[in-house]
């Protein structure tokens, strides 16, 4: 399949996917008839910009984004649209309260800098919430601004703030470097789901077919992903991505197949995530007053993928 035969598609991420990284050099993509373009973006605000903007036709994001993008007329944009969710990725891939090598147990926090993405997101919520339970109070630290996970271990390691939440590897590369791991969300939460694939219902509605052959290119990616055969290559991609040593991204892997908090095989996206995403943002005040919070507790704005157009090459 040569790439001119290929319909473009505009993905935003936080942190490079092993999924996606697999789908392009075993060439999964292309075989999908897809040209997949890739753009990492420094904040959940920016990133869902230039989703609503039309800059992106999907993005891989916290599942709470979408709610509060959804259904929240005061997040950061001031801005709402139907945004819909079209798959399940992962259960928070290791997410953890990360702290500087001087920090020995949360309550060590009191009176430092605590550094989120933006104060009203899904993990910043996640975070405050995980300190709370264990005696420290959001008024008992600084909450500071930060950006992308990738930004957040920056300033982590640059000691801009004491203790931050990462994933995806940069957990670990932090914790290589010296920075101690103080709690992990799934450990006090339950299970967390991390990140999942999201767009715009009415792009979706616009060019159904091309949402379902990127479905399908990334359920064969996960499943290539997961299966362990492919262990070496997923290794080698998950150096590339996070720019560490071999060691790295052998824990990096396990972390990528671990069954609570790795990725999800079917892309199914359990009801109770979303539950948990609705009552930490009440727990935290984050979701305009007129909202029926019984209702929205129940309503997961997924996509019907069974109502999309099979490609016909899979018929």
């Amino acid at each position: 399949m040569s790439d001119s035969s290929c319909e473009e598609v505009r993905l935003g991420y936080f942190s490079a996917s092993a999924v996606s990284m697999l789908a392009h050099s075993t060439g999964i993509y292309n075989a999908c008839q897809l040209s997949v373009l890739e753009e990492a973006v420094p904040s959940s605000p920016e990133q869902f910009r230039r989703l609503m903007s039309g800059g992106y036709d999907l993005v891989l994001t916290s599942p709470d984004n979408v709610l509060n993008y959804r259904v929240n007329s005061r997040n950061p944009l001031k801005q709402t649209g139907d945004i819909r969710i079209l798959a399940g990725v992962d259960m928070g891939m290791g997410l953890s309260v990360m702290a500087a090598p001087d920090i020995s147990s949360i309550n060590d926090l009191r009176g430092r800098r605590v550094g989120v993405d933006v104060p009203g997101s899904g993990f910043a919520y996640a975070l405050f919430e995980v300190l709370d339970r264990a005696g420290l109070h959001r008024h008992e630290y600084e909450v500071v601004t930060m950006g992308s996970t990738p930004r957040r271990a920056s300033a982590l390691a640059a000691r801009e703030c004491s203790a931050t939440l990462l994933n995806a590897g940069h957990d670990l590369i932090a914790e290589r470097a010296g920075a101690r791991r103080l709690a992990r969300v799934s450990d006090v939460l339950g299970p967390y789901p991390g990140t999942v694939l999201a767009a715009r219902a009415q792009v979706i509605g616009q060019r159904p077919a091309l949402f379902q052959r990127f479905l399908a290119a990334w359920t064969s990616a996960v499943g290539a992903t997961l299966d362990p055969a492919n262990r070496r290559l997923v290794e080698s991609e998950l150096a590339r991505g996070l720019a560490a040593p071999r060691v790295i991204a052998e824990s990096a892997y396990r972390t990528v197949i671990s069954s609570s908090e790795g990725l999800i095989p079917d892309g199914r996206f359990d009801p109770s995530g979303w539950r948990l995403l609705v009552d930490l943002r009440v727990a935290s005040g984050g979701l305009d007053a007129d909202i029926e919070v019984d209702l929205l507790r129940t309503t997961v704005p997924m996509v019907d993928t069974c109502r999309l157009p099979v490609p016909e090459e899979n018929r």
